[in-house]
Order: structure tokens, then C-alpha cells, then sequence
């Protein structure tokens, strides 16, 4: 088997090709351990801001909905008692007493 230089200039342009193209995954996978790594200093700090936003949004979403719901609430408790009356009030006219 016969070696040319072409040969040996194949196999080093073989060979640069690879290392771009392996250069470009490995770009990638450095820059998201890079970004991970940022994300777990900076991410303690804004979960205890967002902590205290969400606890304050379900304060306001507590108060909204009892605000909405309680108007409903009485009336149902008015219409049960109004109904329990009239069923006693009838009973009362019926006899059974």
C-alpha cells in the first residue's frame, strides 16, 4: 500500500473538519454548564422574592374571591332557611305537629 502526500493532507483536513464540528456541540455544552452554574447562585435570591410575591398575589386572590363568592353563599343560607320555614310553617297547617 502506497502513502502519497495527498493522502496525509486528506487525513489532516479530515481531521480539522472534525475538531469544528466537534467545536460547535461543545460550545453548546459549555455554555449550558456556564449558565447552570449562574442560574444556581443567582436562583436562591429570586425564589425567595418570588416567594414573597406569591404569597402576597394568594392574599389578594383570597380576598377577590370571597368578595365574589360571598354575596352567593348568603343567599343560598337565605333560601334554605326561607325554605325550612315554609316546610315548617306547612307541617304546622297540616297537623303533624
Amino acid at each position: 500500500m502506497d502513502v502519497t502526500p495527498a493522502s496525509h493532507v486528506a487525513v489532516i483536513l479530515l481531521a480539522c473538519e472534525s475538531f469544528v464540528l466537534l467545536l460547535i456541540p461543545a460550545a453548546i455544552i459549555g455554555g449550558s454548564a456556564y449558565g447552570v452554574h449562574w442560574l444556581r447562585r443567582k436562583l436562591p435570591a429570586l425564589f425567595a422574592q418570588v416567594r414573597e410575591y406569591v404569597t402576597l398575589l394568594k392574599v389578594y386572590v383570597e380576598r377577590a374571591s370571597m368578595a365574589a363568592v360571598s354575596p352567593f353563599i348568603a343567599a343560598h343560607a337565605l333560601a334554605a332557611r326561607v325554605r325550612a320555614y315554609g316546610n315548617a310553617l306547612a307541617r304546622f297547617f297540616q297537623g303533624e305537629n
